[in-house]
């Protein structure tokens, strides 16, 4: 198995440490999340993608700022008063090859055609058969105080993003990474 890593960098870990803070609010799109700190400043969080060989890509959260954003969506809520959590989690991004030759094909003397089926998810879930494997930081959760929760992770769809604010599927997803026990 060939392994690579595509994680945060450290202006992202850098710019996700701001998060900790006090927010004004925040927007939500399929692409993009953006936090407007107190200060007015912005973080704004995307997916980004690197090729990682032929016809593998891999997927990971990468931050930047924004001196002056839009007003934001949403209030702030409980991410208001600052003294956020912020945790960033690796996930795995991993591709397998193509199905072996039956005795059927090659008796019709015709082989599978070459292929490749490509898996995300955590490193917990990577196949024994994978033939490369891309560790990637693929989600973030914002906890607040108060409790509350956003669940940020890269979406199925390539650059796209999935922004998760049910307590349920936020727990859900924090025993599935072996953060929280049952």
């Amino acid at each position: 198995m060939r392994e690579y890593r595509f994680q945060a960098s450290d202006e992202t870990v850098e710019l996700l440490r701001r998060l900790r803070g006090e927010w004004q609010g925040f927007t939500v799109s399929e692409l993009k999340f953006t936090a407007v700190l107190a200060d007015g400043s912005a973080v704004i969080l995307q997916a980004g993608a690197a090729d990682v060989e032929d016809s593998f890509e891999a997927f990971r959260l990468e931050a930047a700022s924004d001196p002056a954003p839009d007003a934001p969506a949403e209030g702030a809520g409980d991410f208001s008063a600052g003294s956020n959590d912020v945790v960033l989690f690796t996930g795995a991004a991993w591709s397998e090859g193509a199905a072996q030759p039956t005795p059927q094909t090659m008796a019709d003397g015709k082989l599978p055609p070459t292929s490749s089926m490509h898996f995300s998810g955590h490193p917990g879930q990577l196949s024994e058969t994978a033939d490369v494997v891309c560790l990637t930081t693929d989600a973030i959760v914002v906890a607040a105080t108060t409790g509350a929760g956003l669940l940020i992770r890269t979406g199925l769809k390539p650059y796209s993003l999935d922004v998760v604010r049910d307590a349920e599927a936020i727990s859900v997803f924090l025993r599935e990474r072996g953060y929280a026990s049952e």
